[in-house]
């Protein structure tokens, strides 16, 4: 049966209901053909962005520096059977999830100690285990080699961005995805006047504007991706917002060169198209 393929675009959610996420259990819950994660009233979908994952479990929760790190993984296919990623809660902040991370082992195991939140798991096709560490709201990967009682801890690849070229799926699996993508995207998005009703934190526009270059790179989304965006970048209230989040996608030293590049091509033809017909 044909997995679905899981986007960036997170579930709507009003900024009452974030503000309030920092102190609730994370618990997988089902969103029609889809699982989530569920922080109090708040609904996190799609935490691994565009990468294949079936099935949503949550490891472990921790309190680390006023904050509550909660380690979830997503279970795939037989290519990479598990990956993971961390939603850090703050009290009257909106959730944010880390990039995923990991070696494709389902044997992570997670350790906090001493107000450090590290998680280690063999690499792949074995050998010495691989260690990352959460420190400025990422899963970092430890660079020196170390040793402890579980054997020795390796250095980790960095994270590769879950943005797929054209190249990486046949045109049918970005038929799927971008008519999953469409069919997701929130009807108040869809208009310029009605997007002024909605919030958007950094992180939840970040995650929606990766998601946009990324599809707008294939052949296929060229022209539908740029006209579904066009009213988000018209809007007087999120237009800002959007071009900065793509500009920081290019900034950002742990983005790879294939993220960078579509990024900045989404940015120019999205100004373009914006300044044919500048918003009202």
């Amino acid at each position: 049966m044909h997995r679905p393929l899981m986007l960036l675009v997170p579930f709507m959610l009003s900024a009452g209901a974030a503000a309030h996420a920092a102190d609730q259990k994370a618990v997988v819950v089902s969103t029609g053909s889809e699982q989530a994660i569920k922080l109090g009233k708040t609904v996190i979908s799609r935490p691994f962005g565009a990468e294949l994952v079936d099935r949503l479990a949550v490891i472990g929760s921790y309190p680390v520096d006023g904050a509550r790190l909660h380690l979830i993984r997503g279970n795939g296919g037989s290519a990479c059977p598990a990956r993971y990623a961390v939603i850090v809660t703050r009290a009257g902040q909106e959730p944010r999830i880390s990039q995923s991370f990991g070696t494709c082992s389902t044997a992570a195991r997670p350790q906090l100690r001493r107000g450090v939140f590290t998680v280690a798991m063999p690499a792949v096709a074995g050998g010495p285990l691989v260690q990352y560490r959460y420190a400025n709201g990422r899963m970092q990967p430890i660079a020196a080699a170390l040793t402890q009682g579980a054997g020795t801890i390796a250095a980790a690849a960095p994270a590769v961005s879950a943005c797929k070229s054209a190249n990486a799926l046949d045109p049918a699996g970005q038929t799927r995805a971008l008519d999953a993508f469409e069919r997701d995207w929130p009807k108040d998005w869809r208009r310029t006047g009605k997007l002024k009703r909605v919030t958007l934190g950094p992180g939840e526009m970040r995650r929606v504007v990766t998601d946009l270059a990324c599809m707008a790179s294939w052949p296929i989304g060229e022209r539908r991706v740029p006209e579904l965006a066009t009213p988000l970048f018209r809007s007087q209230r999120h237009r800002a917002a959007a071009f900065a989040a793509l500009e920081s996608i290019q900034r950002d030293p742990d983005t790879d060169a294939n993220l960078k590049a579509v990024a900045r091509s989404f940015s120019a033809e999205m100004r373009y198209r914006i300044a044919l017909d500048p918003p009202l």
